[in-house]
């Protein structure tokens, strides 16, 4: 399977040259980010445990960041779920690699949202995997004519971000998360359900495994207390469970010291701490992002978004040459061709509210109007 570069990750490269405009990030804010209360939890951590910080996790990760994740998980998440059932990844990423390379092999049909998250998609493609579209709308993946795709192409796996969507910010209905679990049960397919951003925002509405315990979970704590961390956890149980402890062993990937770190950050309640700062700042973010886009764009938000830090829109041209020009005017995005699924959609792209500062996005937002409309 041929390998290529993530429109993410080029945007960020040049973002490393200096923008005023970076609404091609999705890192959380830098002002959310606990680093004080991190070096205090080093500090801690290098007193109590001393050299077990820097030695082998155990398969499956560190047990006292499992106990105390599972805490979270329930008052955060709204989810019960056993500390065994836990496992840690090296972020929300790798645990859908692993996932990939357990569960897809060539011609494996997988059912994605179409546009979805182009990173994640990417280890499932090189697993040879099939990826059949659903089509969106404000209510997220319409399930009927998902409902019509299993019936035509057989069962398979669902890869979904039901809440907080990336790229589009919206969010699936009560009434469509209902019956994708029905669809589900009558099909016998197993839904692998990624969610970085609920926690993020009040009433995001029940994640999915909330609803039923077969869902496979990928949760992360990126968004929270730093992606440099890079702790993430999948939540499932029996023979998979079993499987990823095996193949999390082939690379122990998710270092110790910062399993450590964050088992204290979690003790001490920082993450809490930062998800009611969350709550107050990323929906003020995103409302400004669709009121400046009402205002100087008024057709371009092709889906309206609800929570998250995305919003995707309609560049009416060619996005890799608008950023072009926009790179000049000190303003990026990422391009949202590579979104899609076996389409052509290059007019298209992502803004995100993730590092961007408040005050800058209406600026923003009024730049890139002067850009598109000359």
């Amino acid at each position: 399977m041929r390998l290529y570069w993530s429109p993410v990750e080029l945007a960020s490269r040049l973002a490393r040259r200096g923008v005023r405009y970076n609404f091609a990030s999705g890192a959380p804010d830098p002002g959310l980010l606990p680093i004080n209360e991190i070096r205090r939890s080093f500090e801690r951590i290098y007193e109590k445990y001393g050299a077990a910080v820097i030695a082998y996790p155990g398969a499956g990760g560190l047990r006292e960041l499992r106990i105390e994740l599972s805490r979270y998980i329930n008052k955060a998440l709204n989810i019960r779920v056993d500390w065994r059932n836990i496992i840690i990844t090296a972020g929300a990423q790798h645990a859908i690699k692993i996932l990939s390379q357990l569960l897809m092999r060539r011609r494996t049909i997988v059912y994605v949202e179409n546009p979805t998250f182009v990173e994640t998609i990417a280890p499932m493609k090189f697993q040879g995997a099939r990826l059949i579209g659903i089509p969106m709308d404000d209510e997220g993946m319409n399930t009927h004519k998902l409902e019509n795709l299993v019936r035509n192409y057989g069962p398979g796996i669902v890869y979904t971000v039901p809440n907080c969507h990336n790229p589009t910010g919206v969010s699936l209905s009560s009434d469509r998360k209902r019956h994708l679990l029905e669809i589900a049960e009558k099909h016998g397919l197993k839904i692998i359900e990624d969610d970085p951003y609920t926690s993020l925002y009040p009433n995001t509405g029940q994640t999915l495994k909330s609803m039923n315990n077969d869902v496979i979970y990928v949760g992360t704590l990126s968004k929270i207390l730093g992606p440099g961390l890079r702790i993430g956890f999948v939540i499932t149980s029996g023979k998979l469970r079993n499987d990823l402890e095996k193949i999390e062993q082939h690379d122990f990937a998710a270092s110790t010291l910062t399993q450590y770190l964050v088992y204290d950050l979690l003790r001490r309640g920082v993450a809490y701490d930062v998800i009611q700062k969350a709550h107050e700042l990323y929906p003020r973010k995103l409302r400004e992002l669709i009121e400046s886009l009402d205002e100087y764009l008024p057709s371009a938000l092709m889906y309206r978004p609800s929570c998250g830090f995305y919003a995707f829109i309609n560049t009416k041209v060619n996005a890799w040459n608008l950023l072009r020009r926009g790179i000049k005017q000190g303003i990026l995005f990422v391009p949202g061709n590579k979104f899609f699924i076996n389409e052509n959609r290059p007019n298209t792209a992502r803004l995100s509210i993730g590092s961007i500062g408040v005050n800058l996005i209406r600026d923003g937002i009024k730049v890139l109007s002067v850009i598109m409309n000359n």
